[in-house]
């Protein structure tokens, strides 16, 4: 027996609520088994991580409704943050995650190839961001740099947890 996509993204409508919200579903299909991945996202927390009890809060309650739908279905079931160095989402996350450092793939006009760099997203003004190339170094009392980069430029994105 076989669960659809759609059904286990239908039950987690009805699980998550506000702030926790549904990341990335991923559902792979073999003859006799079904490994679900759930993704989750804390809109109010400022690197969006889930805590542990609210992945376990969440498989619990997917579980009961799997067995409640699909008694037979032999699955496999992971429930997780999307971790502190997730994929950003382009162009919505640039604003969310204002401030904390993010690594940017991007293209410079008239050179080719891609750039990478680490910045601080200082602002976002319509499709242009301010930017402050980042540094773990301790900050001086120098004046802040900024780099102005064009939305369409940027080619993906990711948070950068810096240790």
């Amino acid at each position: 027996m076989t669960v659809s996509k759609e059904t286990i993204d239908s039950i987690l409508e009805s699980i998550l609520h506000a702030p926790v919200k549904l990341y990335a579903l991923m559902v792979s299909q073999r003859p006799n088994h079904t490994l679900i991945e759930v993704e989750l996202d804390h809109l109010e927390h400022p690197y969006g991580s889930v805590s542990l009890l609210e992945c376990e809060q969440v498989s619990r309650k997917l579980n009961e409704e799997l067995e409640r739908i699909s008694p037979d279905l032999n699955y496999t079931l992971k429930v997780s943050s999307a971790g502190a160095e997730r994929k950003l989402e382009l162009p919505g996350d640039l604003d969310r995650f204002r401030g904390i450092p993010v690594r940017l793939v991007y293209r410079v006009e008239g050179e080719r190839g891609e750039k990478e760099g680490i910045f601080k997203i200082l602002d976002r003004q319509g499709d242009r961001l301010v930017l402050e190339p980042f540094s773990k170094r301790k900050k001086g009392s120098g004046k802040k740099r900024e780099a102005f980069l064009e939305l369409k430029d940027i080619l993906k994105g990711n948070l950068y947890v810096s240790i």
